[in-house]
C-alpha cells in the first residue's frame, strides 16, 4: 500500500458529476477519472490523497474475499502460482483511480458469457489467455459515443486508455494480468503500452506489441516496488525513476546485452543514464549507479543509438560519446572525427516506414496523358507510373517541341496526390485550371499547392486546362506522402553529437528535392532539423554514403 494514492479535488469531483449525467458504461467512467492525471493542465489540479490514509480496513478485506474467491472457483486459475496471484490479481487498484466496489460491478452479460464458458467450453476454461478473449470483445466493444469529457480527450482505441480498461475488466473477472510499456521508442517518436495476461502455459508477452519497431527498455507496471535510484543530498532523478512500480521486462521480449559505459568526463552525479532519441529530445530509459567513473546497463535493447548522460541539479549533461549498441553486443562507438570531412546531400529527415507508402503502389498503372482536344480521343501517354515512388518526387522530361493545352492523369483507381507540378523551359512553374470529369474528387486545389503534407483525391481522372498550347520541359508528381522529404523552399539544418551537445553545422533553404552539406565531420551521429515545417525527425548516421536512421 505504501506510494499509492487516489486522486482528489474540485477538478475531479465535477467531472465525475459531468460523467455520471451520461450513460458511459461504468468501466469506462473509471478509465476516463484516471485521464486527469496525464495532462499538465488538469494534473495540476488535482490532490493525492495516500491509501495508507484513507483506505479502511473492511474494503480491504471485502478486495481480498473477493480475489480469493476468484482464485478458488475459476478453473482457469487452477495453475495459478501464489507469487503471480499477489501481484496480478489480488491488487485492489490498477493506477490511482477512485477506489470504489469495482469487483462487484461486472456486467451481467459478460457475467453469463464466462459462466457459460467456464462451466461448457473444454477449450477455454482451463486457460487465462482463451477466457480473456471474451473479456477483451467486452472492453472493445464498450464506447460513450464521446471523444471528450469536461475538457478532457479520451479514445477506447488509445493505447493507454484501452489498456487500463482492458486491465480492469480482466481483474474483475479474475484473469490475471498487467499493463507492459516502452515509455519511449528507439527509432520512432512516441511510446506504447498493452495488456498483457498470466496465462499458466503460454508464455506472458505479447510480441506483436513491438514487432516492426525498436524498443530499448520494456516495463511492467507492478503493484509491488522495485527498485529505483537513492538520491544523494539534492540530487535530481528523472520523474519515470522516481516511481518504483515499474519493473524491468525487457528480457521477456527481446535478446538484450549488458553493457558498461566508462565516463569520458568527470561525472560528479552518483547516478547515470542511457538516453534515446525520442520526439527532437534526448530521453533516459535506464539508469545506474557510478563506480569508479563506470555505470552499468543490463538488459538494453540492440541496434540502437544510446547517449550516456548525468544530471548536474536538473540539466542533462553528457559523460560519453554516444553509441551504436549491435545485436551481437559489441558497440560502435561516434565520435566525432573533425580530420576527416565529407559532403552529405540528404533527402529525408525521418525513416520510411513500408506501410507509408501504399499510396504510391496505388498509383502504379496510372497515365499522364497530353492533347489539344479536350476530349482526348488521341492522346499522347507522356509517362506510366510503373513502380511505387515511394514517397519520392518523380520528374518527368518533357519534350519541349511539342505543345499541348490539356493535360490529363488517368487511372483505373481512386487515388491520392500531394502535388502535380508542370515547369517550363526556364524552369518557372505553370499555372492551369483543374478540371474535375467525374466531379467525385476531393480538395483537388490541395494537389497544386506546393505543399508536400496536403493532398486531394482524384476519382480515376484530373485534367489541367492551360487556356492555350504550351511548352512543358518537365512535370513533377509526389503520391500523398509524410512530408518527411527534403523539399524546396524549405529551411534545413544539419546538426552531429559532439560531448558537448548538438553542434550546428548551418542553415540551407532547400532549392531541389536535396539539400548538401559540406565540411561535415565524419563518425558521428547527425540530426536533420526542418524549421518550416513538421515534427517528426531521427538521428542518424553515414553508411556506405547513405543515411541510416535509428
Amino acid at each position: 500500500m505504501p506510494g499509492h494514492y487516489s486522486l482528489d479535488g474540485p477538478y475531479l469531483r465535477q467531472l465525475q458529476r459531468v460523467i455520471d449525467s451520461t450513460e458511459t458504461p461504468y468501466l469506462m467512467k473509471k478509465v476516463i477519472l484516471m485521464q486527469p492525471l496525464r495532462y499538465p493542465r488538469s494534473r495540476q489540479q488535482l490532490r493525492a490523497e495516500p491509501d495508507l490514509e484513507q483506505v479502511k480496513a473492511d474494503y480491504l478485506i471485502h478486495q481480498i474475499d473477493q480475489a480469493f474467491r476468484l482464485w478458488t472457483n475459476s478453473p482457469w486459475l487452477e495453475d495459478l502460482t501464489l507469487e503471480n496471484f499477489l501481484e496480478y490479481l489480488l491488487p485492489y487498484r490498477i493506477g490511482n483511480e477512485p477506489l470504489d466496489y469495482w469487483r462487484d460491478s461486472i456486467d451481467s452479460r459478460l457475467r453469463e458469457r464466462l459462466q457459460e464458458a467456464g462451466r461448457y467450453f473444454d477449450n477455454q476454461k482451463h486457460s487465462p489467455y482463451n477466457m480473456a478473449q471474451i473479456v477483451y470483445g467486452h472492453a472493445l466493444g464498450l464506447d460513450s459515443g464521446k471523444d471528450n469529457l469536461a475538457g478532457i480527450p479520451f479514445s477506447a482505441k488509445e493505447c493507454v486508455f484501452s489498456s487500463q480498461l482492458q486491465l480492469l475488466a480482466y481483474r474483475m473477472v479474475g484473469i490475471p494480468a498487467a499493463i507492459d510499456h516502452v515509455p519511449y521508442w528507439a527509432d520512432m517518436n512516441g511510446f506504447h503500452e498493452w495488456t498483457v495476461v498470466m496465462d499458466t502455459k503460454n508464455k506472458d508477452i505479447l510480441a506483436g506489441q513491438i514487432e516492426m519497431k525498436n524498443a530499448p527498455k520494456v516495463y511492467r507496471r507492478t503493484y509491488s516496488i522495485n527498485p529505483i535510484p537513492v538520491p544523494e543530498k539534492d540530487e535530481y532523478i528523472p520523474p519515470f525513476f522516481t516511481n518504483p512500480f515499474n519493473r524491468d521486462v525487457t528480457n521477456k521480449y527481446l535478446h538484450t546485452s549488458d553493457i558498461t559505459v566508462t565516463a569520458t568526463v568527470p561525472v560528479q552525479a552518483r547516478h547515470a543514464y542511457l538516453a534515446i532519441f525520442n520526439g527532437r529530445e534526448l530521453r533516459v530509459v535506464d539508469w545506474s549507479d557510478v563506480q569508479q567513473g563506470k555505470a552499468h546497463f543490463h538488459a538494453m535493447g540492440s541496434n540502437i543509438v544510446y547517449f550516456p548522460v548525468y544530471f548536474e541539479k536538473e540539466y542533462q549533461r553528457n559523460f560519453a560519446y554516444p553509441f551504436i549498441l549491435r545485436a551481437n553486443g559489441t558497440t560502435v562507438t561516434l565520435r566525432p572525427d573533425t580530420t576527416r570531412r565529407q559532403t552529405l546531400t540528404l533527402t529525408r529527415k525521418y525513416p520510411l516506414h513500408h506501410n507509408k507508402v501504399y499510396h504510391g503502389n496505388a498509383l502504379v498503372g496510372a497515365r499522364f496523358q497530353a492533347s489539344n482536344d479536350p476530349t482526348f480521343q488521341n492522346p499522347v501517354t507522356i509517362h506510366r507510373v510503373t513502380h511505387n515512388p515511394n514517397m519520392q518526387p518523380v520528374i518527368v522530361p518533357v519534350d519541349t517541341t511539342q505543345k499541348y493545352r490539356y493535360w490529363r492523369f488517368n487511372h483505373t483507381k481512386i487515388v491520392e496526390l500531394a502535388e502535380w507540378r508542370f515547369k517550363d523551359n526556364r524552369g518557372l512553374n505553370l499555372t492551369g485550371k483543374s478540371i474535375d470529369p467525374e466531379g467525385r474528387g476531393a480538395r483537388l486545389a490541395n494537389i497544386f499547392d506546393n505543399d508536400p503534407l496536403s493532398h486531394g483525391r482524384i476519382s480515376h481522372r484530373l485534367v489541367v486546362d492551360f487556356d492555350h498550347p504550351v511548352s512543358v520541359s518537365e512535370i513533377i508528381y509526389l503520391p500523398r506522402n509524410d512530408a518527411n522529404g527534403v523539399y524546396p523552399g524549405n529551411e534545413y539544418e544539419l546538426l552531429y553529437f559532439d560531448l558537448g551537445g548538438w553542434q550546428s553545422l548551418g542553415c540551407k533553404i532547400a532549392t531541389d528535392y536535396s539539400v548538401d552539406f559540406e565540411n561535415v565531420p565524419s563518425n558521428a551521429v547527425y540530426w536533420l532539423r526542418n524549421h518550416t515545417a513538421g515534427k517528426e525527425e531521427r538521428v542518424f548516421t553515414i553508411q556506405n554514403g547513405e543515411q541510416r536512421f535509428w
